[in-house]
């Protein structure tokens, strides 16, 4: 991901992410969950609020789906900022990988744009002997099973029924059989050896 230089991150901020205008009860009504949303961040650390006001990123619906999701999440569950921190990136990454103007709702009727933005994670052996791809190909897998059962279930407030009618009904179709990738120990031990007789 391209940094943004600081004159760039002010504009994005001051615009709000605005391109062509929109109404002004619409700015007021996202830039209020933003603020919801990004409680708590140092005034330092504006990544999340950059994510979600830039609208090259994430679509204005997409933007307001995101922050509806991480609300509902603090109410939950009641989130660190780092696990608030990682599921914006990981939503507004897939947003950017399906095309910024998908919505997440058009998403969940296959398991296409789902698997290969995962498969974006996979690096080759050469470039990753230890197979460090694999955690964050795991840690998308539990954030976006967890964002689209809510987004299929959003009136139901208690993460663990989600769970059990998503497994009982077998919904949404995109997340089903998206299975978690194990590490090889005997792969991980043998690349271990090598790097410390390497050395």
């Amino acid at each position: 991901m391209a940094r943004c230089s600081n004159k760039q991150v002010a504009k994005i901020l001051a615009s709000g992410g605005v391109v062509g205008g929109r109404a002004k009860e619409e700015d007021v009504e996202l830039n209020r969950k933003i603020a919801l949303v990004t409680e708590g961040f140092s005034t330092a650390n504006k990544y999340c609020e950059l994510v979600l006001s830039d609208r090259n990123r994430l679509s204005e619906e997409n933007a307001l789906t995101v922050c509806d999701y991480m609300i509902a999440m603090k109410r939950e569950i009641n989130p660190r900022l780092t696990t608030i921190s990682t599921t914006i990136q990981f939503l507004s990454g897939l947003s950017k990988f399906a095309g910024v103007e998908k919505r997440f709702e058009d998403m969940m009727t296959t398991r296409t744009i789902l698997l290969s933005y995962l498969d974006s994670c996979r690096k080759p052996e050469d470039k990753d002997p230890l197979h460090k791809w694999i955690a964050s190909y795991n840690i998308k897998c539990i954030i976006l099973s967890r964002f689209f059962k809510w987004l299929y279930y959003p009136n139901i407030g208690d993460p663990r029924k989600r769970n059990e009618l998503s497994k009982s009904e077998r919904k949404p179709d995109c997340i089903m059989d998206i299975r978690q990738l194990k590490r090889k120990r005997g792969e991980l031990l043998q690349t271990f050896r090598f790097m410390v007789a390497g050395r």
